[in-house]
C-alpha cells in the first residue's frame, strides 16, 4: 500500500468516517462504564470496590496490547489487524453485556481490552496512509476530535443508558457502530493493506510488557482504594512494575525486532512530543476527572448535569478542526502548541475562581473556551510523532506515544483524586482550628445550624473540598505555562516541495 496513490472523494470520506467511528467507540468505552459501576455492582451482588475491576481489567489489558500494534501490523497487515480488532471488540462487547456474574464480566473485559488496543493507533495510521500528504494535518484534526469528544460523551451516555435501560446497553451500543466501521474499512481498503513480513517473535519482550504494563496499570487503578503504599499489594505491584520496566527497556533497546521500539526516543522531536503529550495530557485529563468529582460531590449536581457542564468543550473543538488542520501545514507547530498551553493555563486560573455559589453558566463557560485549544494541543503533537519516523513505522510510533499518553492519564487520575482528598484534609484541619469560643463568626455559624456539630462538620468539609479544588486548578494553570519552554526544544517542521516525475508533493521534514 505504500506506493499507492492517496484516496480522494467519497471513498476518503467513508474511510475517515469508519476509522473515526471505531476510535470513538473504543475511547468511549474507557469512560462509559465509570458511571455504571454502582448499578453493575448492585445487579451482580458485589461491592463497588469489586466493581472497579470492570474498569481496571479493561485498562490493564488495553495498556498491554497497545504497544504491540507495530509488531502485529507488520505480521498481519494494518487493514486486517484493524478489522480483526473492531470485530473482536464487537464480539467481546456482546459477551460483556450478557455476563451474569462478575467473574464473567471481568474475563470478557480483559478480552475486550486486549483485542482493542490496536484500534486507536491503527485508525490514525490508516488515515495518514490514505490522505494526501498536504492534508495530513486535516486527517489528524479529524482523528483527534474523536479522542476529545468521546471521553466527554461517555459519562453522559453511560448515565442515560444505565438509568433508562440496563447497564448491559453500555456494551451493546458498540455493536452497530462496530459493524458499520468494520465493513466499511474492509470493503474500502482490502486492496490497500500494508505488506506483511514474518519475523522472529520477541517472546521475552511480550512477557516483560505484560508484567510491566499490567502491574503498573493495576497499581494506579487500585492505589487510592488501598491507601497507596500503606498496602502490601500496592508496594508489591510498584516493585514489580519498576523492576520489569527497567529490564524491558534494556532488553527491547538492543533487540533486533522489539515488541516496543524504545529507540524512537533517539529522535528529538519524538522525545519532545511524547514528554509534552504526557505532561500536558496529565493537566488536561486531571481537570477532566476533577470537575465532575467537584460538581457531584460538592456542588450537588447529578451525573447527567455534571456531564452537561463538561460537554461544551466539544463545540469549539469541532468548529476548530478544519482550522487547525490547515494551520499545522502552514504555521510552526511550536507556536500552535504554545497557544494551546496559554489557553489551558488561562482556563486553569479561571476555574480557580470557582466558589460554592458559582452559577451553572460560570462553570460551563471555561469548558466552552477550552474547546478552542484542545485540537491545538493534540494535532501538532501527533504531527511531531508521525514526522519523526518513516512511513512504515507510523503505526508503531503512534501506538507507543498513545500508550504513554494513556498511561499518564491513569497517573493523572490517581494523583488528582488522591491530592483532592489530602488537600481537603489539610484545609479542613486549618478551618477546624479556627472554631474556638473566641471566634465569634464560628460560634454564630454553629448556632445557625442549631448546634448540630455533624452539620457544621459537613459544611467545613464542603468548604475544604472547595479550597482543595481551587488549589489543583491553580496548579494546572501554572504547570501548563511551564510546559511552553519544553515545546520549543523540538526542531521546527517546515514544508518543502519535492519534485517527482508526475507531480509535486508537499513533504513535512524536520529542520535543524
Amino acid at each position: 500500500m505504500n506506493d499507492l496513490a492517496p484516496v480522494k472523494g467519497v471513498r476518503l470520506l467513508l474511510i475517515t468516517l469508519a476509522t473515526s467511528m471505531a476510535t470513538f467507540m473504543m475511547v468511549l468505552d474507557t469512560s462509559i462504564a465509570n458511571v455504571a459501576i454502582p448499578t453493575i455492582a448492585g445487579n451482580l451482588g458485589i461491592s463497588t470496590d469489586q466493581g472497579i475491576w470492570v474498569i481496571t481489567a479493561f485498562g490493564a489489558a488495553n495498556a498491554i496490547s497497545m504497544p504491540m500494534t507495530g509488531f502485529l501490523s507488520r505480521r498481519f497487515g494494518e487493514v486486517r489487524l484493524f478489522t480483526f480488532a473492531v470485530v473482536g471488540f464487537i464480539v467481546t462487547s456482546i459477551l460483556c453485556g450478557i455476563s451474569s456474574s462478575i467473574e464473567m464480566l471481568i474475563f470478557f473485559r480483559v478480552l475486550q481490552g486486549a483485542v482493542s488496543g490496536s484500534i486507536a493507533p491503527l485508525s490514525q495510521s490508516i488515515l495518514l496512509r490514505n490522505f494526501p500528504k498536504e492534508k495530513h494535518g486535516m486527517a489528524m484534526a479529524l482523528w483527534s476530535m474523536t479522542v476529545v469528544v468521546a471521553p466527554i460523551m461517555g459519562p453522559i451516555l453511560g448515565g442515560v443508558l444505565t438509568d433508562n435501560y440496563s447497564w448491559s446497553w453500555i456494551f451493546f451500543i458498540n455493536v452497530p457502530i462496530g459493524i458499520i466501521a468494520s465493513i466499511l474499512v474492509y470493503v474500502l481498503l482490502k486492496d490497500r493493506d500494508t505488506k506483511t513480513q514474518r519475523e522472529n517473535i520477541d517472546y521475552i519482550g511480550i512477557g516483560l510488557l505484560v508484567i510491566a504494563a499490567g502491574s503498573l496499570q493495576m497499581m494506579l487503578d487500585l492505589g487510592k482504594d488501598n491507601d497507596w503504599f500503606q498496602s502490601n499489594l500496592i508496594v508489591g505491584l510498584t516493585f514489580v512494575a519498576i523492576l520489569s520496566w527497567g529490564i524491558m527497556i534494556i532488553w527491547e533497546w538492543y533487540h533486533d525486532n522489539p515488541i516496543v521500539n524504545f529507540r524512537f526516543f533517539k529522535q528529538r522531536n519524538f522525545l519532545v512530543a511524547v514528554v509534552v503529550m504526557c505532561l500536558g495530557f496529565m493537566m488536561y485529563f486531571g481537570s477532566t476527572v476533577l470537575l465532575p468529582l467537584w460538581l457531584q460531590g460538592v456542588m450537588g449536581y447529578t451525573a447527567s448535569w455534571s456531564g452537561y457542564a463538561v460537554a461544551p468543550i466539544g463545540i469549539l473543538a469541532i468548529i476548530s478542526a478544519p482550522i487547525i488542520g490547515k494551520l499545522v501545514q502552514k504555521v510552526d507547530l511550536r507556536i500552535i502548541l504554545s497557544y494551546a498551553f496559554v489557553v489551558f493555563s488561562i482556563v486553569g486560573f479561571w476555574r480557580a475562581s470557582y466558589s460554592l455559589d458559582a452559577p451553572y453558566s460560570y462553570i460551563m463557560l471555561p469548558q466552552f473556551v477550552l474547546g478552542a485549544a484542545t485540537l491545538a494541543f493534540f494535532v501538532p503533537l501527533q504531527n511531531l510523532v508521525v514526522t519523526s519516523v518513516s512511513s512504515d513505522q507510523i503505526a508503531n510510533a503512534v501506538a507507543l506515544s498513545t500508550f504513554f499518553r494513556t498511561l499518564f492519564g491513569s497517573f493523572s487520575s490517581s494523583i488528582v483524586t488522591t491530592m483532592w482528598d489530602e488537600r481537603m484534609e489539610f484545609h479542613h484541619a486549618r478551618l477546624a482550628e479556627g472554631f474556638t469560643n473566641a471566634n465569634q463568626s464560628a460560634m454564630e455559624l454553629i448556632h445557625q445550624m442549631g448546634d448540630n456539630l455533624t452539620a457544621v462538620n459537613g459544611e467545613l468539609t464542603r468548604q475544604a473540598y472547595m479550597m482543595s479544588t481551587t488549589d489543583i486548578f491553580w496548579m494546572t494553570g501554572i504547570l501548563c505555562l511551564c510546559l511552553i519552554p519544553i515545546v520549543w526544544l523540538a526542531k521546527p517542521i517546515k514544508t518543502r516541495k519535492l519534485p517527482s516525475q508526475k507531480s509535486t508533493t508537499n513533504v513535512a521534514v524536520n529542520v535543524d
